[in-house]
């Protein structure tokens, strides 16, 4: 393989991995909890305060993260239970790439509730920015065994297999698993998968 081929090749490689990603990202990046995500708890919190939760998580989308981390503060004051304040909080500190308060924020809501698909694919994010990859592994494959059409988690664990541990066969799995759940086409993502098995048949 000449220079210029080989060039192109590795070219062709990185374009397809971030056109993948970029499309993908619109689909799973990541989202609030919202209290119908944590009905045990739900049903302690009335009406006002529901709808005091819903501003917090359009703060948060909005990146108003001031007024986002003011109220889910107020929320653990007052309901120091509610696992989902605390899984809001973990995405906010994500978000503002403060990894170690993120971490302990993600730790809370799962040892509050152990269920909550949402905190174990968060935290398995979280793990990925902190370089333990295997960590990050069985926190979204456990997201994905309490909520198997969780499609953030399937995404996230398809592309750990693919970029970081090379296991295509378990990348690909994923992937298909993920496209199967989409309401809208990802061409890019379609289009790795293809590439991924092509590779696989010309191995």
């Amino acid at each position: 393989m000449n220079n210029r081929h080989f060039l192109f090749k590795v070219s062709y490689l990185i374009l397809f991995i971030v056109l993948a990603s970029s499309c993908a990202e619109q689909n799973t990046k990541p989202a609030a909890t919202d209290l119908q995500d944590n009905s045990s708890e739900s049903q302690s919190v009335n009406s006002s305060e529901r709808e005091r939760y819903r501003d917090a998580i359009t703060a948060l989308n909005n990146k108003d993260f001031s007024t986002a981390q003011s109220i889910l503060s107020e929320f653990i004051r007052n309901k120091p239970k509610l696992a989902g304040a605390y899984s809001n909080l973990a995405l906010l500190h994500l978000k503002k790439q403060e990894y170690d308060k993120s971490l302990q924020m993600a730790n809370k809501a799962i040892e509050l509730n152990p269920k909550q698909a949402q905190a174990y694919n968060l935290r398995g994010q979280v793990y990925v920015n902190l370089g333990k990859i295997h960590d990050a592994k069985k926190d979204y494959a456990k997201s994905i065994e309490l909520k198997p059409a969780y499609l953030n988690a399937q995404y996230n664990l398809a592309l750990l297999y693919d970029i970081y541990l090379q296991e295509i066969d378990l990348a690909i799995k994923h992937y298909e698993i993920y496209m199967s759940l989409l309401k809208t086409p990802d061409v890019a993502t379609k289009e790795w998968i293809d590439h991924l098995k092509g590779t696989q048949n010309n191995g």
